[in-house]
C-alpha cells in the first residue's frame, strides 16, 4: 500500500514540478549555481537562457513555472518571485508583507534578505517610487558593489532622483575593471539625458554620436561571457554553442534598442538647440575616469557637473 502511494505521487508530478523542485537552496549566490541548475534541467525553465526551446515570449501564466510564492522568505520563494519579475508579474503584495524595509529578521540569512530587497528595489523603481527605490539601492551599496549591472541600475534611481553627479558616478563603478564586465547598453543614453537636464546640449548631442560610433564599431565577444565560460569549462559541446548564439541574438536586440533611444533623444535636442543657446557652454564633467580603483570606492563615486541651466 505504501509502495503504491509513492509511486503515486510520483507520476502526479508533471514535468514542471519536477523541474522547479531541483531549485538548489544556494541559487541566488553566484552565477555558478544557477548555472548549474539550468544545466541540470537542461534549460526548460523560463529563468534559463531560451537554447533548447521556445522563446516565451508568449507566457501561459497557468503553467506551474508562474506559481506566486506563498509564505516566508526562502530561496524557493524568492525564485519564483523573481521568475515573476522577469515576466513582469511581480508578486508585489508577497514581497510588502516581508517588510523588506524593515531590519532583517532573525533566522533570515544575510545575503538571502539583501537579495530581496534587491528584487524589491527594483520593483519599487518601476512603479516610479524613486526615492524609496534608492533608498533601498544606498542600503545595499556595499553587499553587491561587485555587481556591474547593479551599478546601472542604481544609476537611473539617482538619474530619477536627480543626483546626477551620483548617477555619473555610478556608470563609473560599473565599469570599474575590478568586477566583471557587463554591457551598458544605456550607458549614452543616459549621459546625454543628465547633459540635457543640465543644458549641456552641445555635450549632449556629442554623447548621442559617442553612442552611435560605439555600438557600430563595437562587436560582443560571447565567448567572454560567464556562463559561456563556464560552459567550455565543463566541456558541454554543443551547448556551448548554442549558448553563443543566444547571447549575440540578445545582444544585438539591445544595440537596436539603444540605437532607437539615442535617435528619440536626438529629436528632442534638436528641437531645443533650435530654441537657441546663447553661447557654448563648457561642460565639466569629470569623465571618463582617470585614477586608481579601489574595490572599496565601488558605488561612491561622484563625478562633478556644472549645470547652464540658467
Amino acid at each position: 500500500m505504501l509502495f503504491e502511494l509513492i509511486f503515486s505521487s510520483i507520476l502526479s508530478v508533471s514535468p514542471e514540478q519536477a523541474v522547479i523542485a531541483r531549485v538548489p537552496a544556494d541559487w541566488f549566490k553566484g552565477t555558478t549555481h544557477l548555472f548549474d541548475y539550468c544545466v541540470e534541467v537542461k534549460f526548460a525553465h523560463p529563468i534559463c537562457p531560451t537554447i533548447n526551446r521556445m522563446d516565451f515570449s508568449e507566457v501561459d501564466f497557468n503553467s506551474e513555472f508562474f506559481i506566486p510564492p506563498a509564505g516566508p522568505l526562502s530561496p524557493q520563494t524568492l525564485f519564483q518571485a523573481t521568475v515573476l519579475y522577469e515576466v513582469g508579474r511581480a508578486p508585489e503584495f508577497w514581497l510588502v508583507g516581508l517588510g523588506l524595509d524593515k531590519k532583517r529578521p532573525v533566522g533570515i540569512e544575510p545575503r538571502l534578505w539583501a537579495e530581496a530587497q534587491y528584487l524589491w528595489a527594483r520593483l519599487l523603481y518601476d512603479r516610479r517610487q524613486y526615492p524609496k527605490a534608492l533608498e533601498l539601492y544606498d542600503q545595499l551599496v556595499d553587499e553587491f558593489k561587485g555587481k556591474a549591472s547593479f551599478h546601472q541600475q542604481r544609476a537611473w534611481a539617482q538619474y530619477q532622483a536627480r543626483k546626477f553627479d551620483r548617477s555619473l558616478g555610478s556608470i563609473v563603478s560599473s565599469e570599474s575593471p575590478l568586477i566583471f564586465q557587463v554591457p551598458f547598453f544605456d550607458k549614452f543614453f543616459l549621459r546625454s539625458l543628465i547633459e540635457k537636464e543640465n543644458c549641456l546640449y552641445h555635450q549632449a548631442m556629442q554623447s548621442l554620436q559617442n553612442g552611435r560610433k560605439f555600438f557600430s564599431t563595437s562587436a560582443l565577444d560571447a565567448k567572454k561571457h560567464p556562463w559561456v565560460i563556464l560552459c567550455e569549462r565543463k566541456n558541454l559541446g554543443a551547448v556551448c554553442s548554442r549558448l553563443e548564439n543566444w547571447y549575440k541574438a540578445r545582444y544585438g536586440e539591445k544595440v537596436k534598442a539603444s540605437l532607437s533611444d539615442l535617435d528619440l533623444l536626438e529629436i528632442e535636442l534638436r528641437d531645443r538647440l533650435t530654441q537657441g543657446q546663447k553661447e557654448k557652454s563648457e561642460a565639466k564633467i569629470v569623465w571618463p575616469f582617470i585614477g586608481e580603483n579601489w574595490k572599496d570606492e565601488l558605488g561612491y563615486y561622484s563625478v562633478p557637473i556644472t549645470s547652464s541651466c540658467l
